[in-house]
This record gives structure tokens, C-alpha cells and sequence, in this order.
């Protein structure tokens, strides 16, 4: 019998701070007929992968066009089916490295992603999580495995953290999960009062710092980086490079359909419960992101100004 962890080739990891556009990337690029994903219902049954058997019904027309109903499967961050294989997954306090995967959480990552592609029927598998680069730990599993960063206005981000309530930073510092607070980090603090707006700033310069040190250590094939503000402006020609990227040999003529129909929004405009992010960012604060991320902001082309 031949070893099902043998059909996992390329799996494409989308990674990215938080509030970066990840699931509106994912929206685009998921339903390529070639991928694999985890859904709603991994998430809830993590450890039955063959719910993944739910997801073959997007492939059907009368699905593809009413997706967005309750019960269709979506593609999940599904962060209790990772934590399933490893309980440190979805909330690390540091980035998760190679010495983190030892042979058994191996095994239990390569079996279930290659349950999720058998259940599914697909030959390749995609998914997304968000926060630490966990890059090391992934390719010490899946060591041809390609990663997609897609990167947000880090202004844009912090505005959009202060919008939700789960948003870990509301508690402070010492109740965050991304690692012991610096003394830069709290001198930064001080200087602005405590300002929230900062902290949510500093968490998107801490992990976008992790996530680029850590793709420089990749090949440049393995590696691709996806604007969101390009993604919004040209989703086709966006998705073009991401087929390129991942799947260059996988013909899906759906896929353009698929995009051309997709109601992206830009959330740096249209932004739910708040104002757009420049509208909701005075002067000062203006000043104080320029000075705690104004480096970072300049590394993807963001005017600091």
C-alpha cells in the first residue's frame, strides 16, 4: 500500500499579521480546483478529518455560486485541527522553530493534511493562520513547503485591531502573547502614554519583523509577497502571480470566473464599525505610528507620511 503522506506536494501556507487580508486572499485563491483546505468543519470535529469530505460540494456550479451560504464549507484557519496535532499551535508566546516538531508532531501534521487532501480529492492542500511566522516549524514538517505573506498598511492594521474585542492588547502587555515585552518596547509605550493605537502598532512591527527574518531564510522560489492594497487595486493580475507561485503547472479555467465575480471590499476604505483608517487617525497619532513603525512601513513601499 503506498504511503499517503507521499501525495503531499508544495503545500502552500498563507501567513500574515492579523487583520492583513489573509481570508479575503483565501476567498480568491482557495477555490483553485487543485487545493485542499480545512473548513468550518475541521474546526468544529478536529480530530474527524473526514468531515473534509463536506468540501468537495463547492466544486459543484449550483454551490460555487451561492457560497456564502451558512452550510457551504469555507476555508478555516481551523486552529484547533492544528491544535489537535500540536496544542502549542494556535497561541504561542514566541514563534514556533524547527526543534518544536519532533518526529511525533511530524507524523500527526503529515497524516492530517494528508487525510484533509484524500477526504477532499485534491492533489494539493492550501491553508492560512495568522501571528507568528511559524516558518522554521512548517518546513521542519513539510520541507517543500511554499509560503504567501501578504502584508497590510501596518497603520491600517492597528486601527482595525482597536475595532475588535478579542484583540489580546486591550489587557496590556503583560497579557499579550508575543513574547516578554523589551525595554524598547516599554519606553515606546511610556512615551505615548499607554496609547492603544501604539501598542496595536508595535504588536504589527514585532511580527512583521518575525515574519520577514524568518522567509529570509527561504529560497526566493518558496517564498511570495502579496500586497493587500495590490491585491484590492488588480485581483486578477494578483491572482495571476499566486498561480504562478504555487501552481503553475495547475489549469483551472474556473478560476478567473471565480475572481472576476468576487466582491472583494477594501477595508481600508470601507472598515466595519469604524471610520476608514485615515479618517480615524489624527495628526499626532499619524506622528507616533511614523516614529514606532515609519522602518517597517518603508520596507513594503507604505509612504510614512
Amino acid at each position: 500500500m503506498s504511503d499517503p503522506e507521499a501525495t503531499i506536494d508544495r503545500p502552500v501556507f498563507v501567513i500574515g499579521t492579523g487583520r492583513s487580508g489573509s481570508t479575503a486572499l483565501m476567498e480568491l485563491i482557495a477555490y483553485h480546483e487543485a487545493f485542499a483546505w480545512p473548513s468550518q468543519y475541521n474546526s468544529r470535529w478536529p480530530r474527524a478529518h473526514r468531515w473534509s469530505f463536506a468540501s468537495r460540494v463547492v466544486d459543484l456550479p449550483i454551490v460555487r455560486t451561492h457560497r456564502r451560504m451558512r452550510f457551504v464549507p469555507k476555508h478555516d484557519e481551523a486552529y484547533a485541527l492544528w491544535n489537535s496535532c500540536y496544542p502549542a499551535f494556535a497561541t504561542p508566546f514566541r514563534d514556533l522553530v524547527a526543534d518544536d516538531a519532533t518526529p511525533y508532531v511530524q507524523r500527526r501534521f503529515r497524516n492530517t493534511v494528508a487525510d484533509v487532501m484524500r477526504y477532499q480529492g485534491k492533489r494539493r492542500f492550501i491553508t492560512k493562520y495568522t501571528g507568528w511566522s511559524r516558518i522554521e516549524f512548517l518546513r521542519a514538517i513539510f520541507p517543500d513547503a511554499k509560503f504567501i505573506h501578504i502584508v497590510r498598511d501596518g497603520r491600517a492594521v492597528a486601527n482595525s485591531l482597536l475595532s475588535v474585542d478579542w484583540w489580546q492588547g486591550w489587557e496590556g502587555v503583560y497579557k499579550w502573547r508575543w513574547g516578554v515585552p523589551s525595554q524598547e518596547i516599554l519606553d515606546a509605550l511610556a512615551r505615548y502614554d499607554d496609547s492603544f493605537l501604539a501598542l496595536a502598532a508595535i504588536q504589527w512591527k514585532i511580527l512583521i519583523r518575525n515574519i520577514s527574518e524568518k522567509s529570509a531564510t527561504l529560497p526566493a522560489d518558496d517564498m511570495l509577497v502579496i500586497r493587500y492594497e495590490d491585491l484590492i487595486s488588480a485581483p486578477e493580475q494578483e491572482v495571476d502571480r499566486i498561480v504562478a507561485f504555487c501552481a503553475p503547472n495547475e489549469v483551472d479555467i474556473r478560476l478567473a470566473e471565480h475572481v472576476a465575480a468576487f466582491p472583494i471590499v477594501n477595508a481600508n476604505t470601507t472598515e466595519r464599525r469604524i471610520a476608514p483608517w485615515r479618517d480615524n487617525v489624527t495628526d499626532a497619532q499619524m506622528h507616533m505610528l511614523t516614529d514606532l513603525i515609519g522602518e517597517e512601513l518603508e520596507w513594503f513601499g507604505y509612504r510614512a507620511q
